[in-house]
């Protein structure tokens, strides 16, 4: 039985690596086919035939992004059974308790369902885009996040917060809604409305950032802390460790950086307290693998360009549900200066980002 209970663990161990070859396939033979078709279009001395092949490589695209989520849940669905079975193994295994009535049985619950998968269009987003946070809600915002935090500290959140390169508040602060969440994962839309967006009269839709080039930054996930306390929860961790004041806080940072002009610090549930309650995130279904992720990130372009719907995104409790969910805060800072806050936000995974020991 206990060989039993270790070939259901190995077998969930596997998962990650036969996800990875799955998805490689789907995204193979996805690709091809809509090159083909796009090649066609390129060739095509009709604009409407250009169009209508367009929409049938997104067509195809959005199945890729629906196949990798369909491939996600039941993984999931398997995972939580094999789960189940070892630990009900390993209790069979375990002596009783000294009463004579022998190890209680594990109780077999069905794994959650997945939750329903939302797809908006681009008009969708220019309604949120009319409706988006003013500078006044955003400024109201932080003060309540800054009320939330104990005296010593209060004055060091303000001064973080309200710098010229702070936007933590701004697109993940609690008045933010779950329109403005599906709106930037899908649609590229800033809520903090710093980076341009625009609809266009063929559909398409373009964005660009004020400070930089290119479109507006935003990966396959979006969210937010859902209150001025949870909000605040990740930058008084950092400062429980670094002390109160901003000359603390460059002290500390100074020897986190290592001689570099940016820190970004991981830090886990247990350092800052966030709970599930304390997070709200729009994710893409079947973007744990990378072939997943860039099937889903394609799609995302083709929509942007005009030919159909986003690909869908879900509701996503990434305490729970996560592999390696912590508050991401980013710092900069330029010589002789003190260290200014970027962003503040809850993440799932961030690649080459180490969970920072406090």
């Amino acid at each position: 039985m206990r060989h039993a209970a270790e070939s259901l663990r190995a077998a969930l161990d596997s998962l990650p690596d036969l996800a990875e070859h799955l998805d490689g396939a789907v995204r193979a033979r996805i690709d091809a086919t809509t090159g083909a078709v796009e090649a066609a279009a390129s060739t095509s001395p009709s604009a409407e035939l250009r169009r209508s092949l367009l929409g049938t490589a997104h067509e195809i695209r959005l199945i890729g992004t629906h196949l990798t989520a369909t491939r996600e849940d039941t993984f999931a669905e398997v995972a939580h059974t094999l789960i189940q079975h070892a630990d009900e193994i390993d209790a069979l295994l375990r002596p009783g308790d000294g009463d004579g009535d022998g190890p209680a049985p594990v109780r077999w619950q069905p794994p959650p369902a997945p939750a329903p998968s939302v797809q908006t269009t681009a008009h969708d987003a220019a309604l949120v885009q009319q409706h988006l946070p003013t500078r006044e809600v955003q400024v109201e915002a932080i003060g309540q996040v800054v009320a939330a935090c104990p005296p010593e500290e209060l004055a060091t959140v303000l001064k973080l917060l309200l710098g010229v390169s702070a936007h933590a508040v701004e697109r993940h602060g609690h008045h933010l809604r779950r329109e403005h969440q599906i709106a930037r994962a899908q649609w590229r839309l800033d809520p903090a409305g710093v980076d341009g967006w625009r609809l266009n009269t063929d559909g398409s839709a373009d964005t660009w950032r004020q400070y930089g080039n290119g479109p507006h930054q935003v990966g396959t996930s979006a969210g937010n802390y859902t209150s001025p306390a949870a909000v605040a929860k990740p930058l008084l961790a950092i400062l429980r460790a670094a002390g109160p004041t901003q000359a603390d806080l460059d002290a500390f940072l100074d020897g986190k950086a290592n001689g570099q002009t940016i820190v970004k610090a991981l830090l886990r549930p247990s350092d800052t307290g966030i709970t599930s309650e304390d997070v709200f995130t729009i994710r893409a279904p079947g973007t744990d693998t990378e072939a997943g992720e860039e099937m889903w990130l394609r799609a995302r372009d083709s929509s942007m360009a005009g030919h159909g719907p986003a690909p869908a995104v879900r509701e996503h409790d990434t305490i729970a549900r996560g592999r390696r969910p912590g508050s991401l805060i980013i710092f900069v800072k330029k010589k002789n200066d003190s260290w200014r806050l970027v962003t503040s936000y809850f993440a799932d995974d961030p690649r080459r980002v180490a969970y920072m020991e406090l």
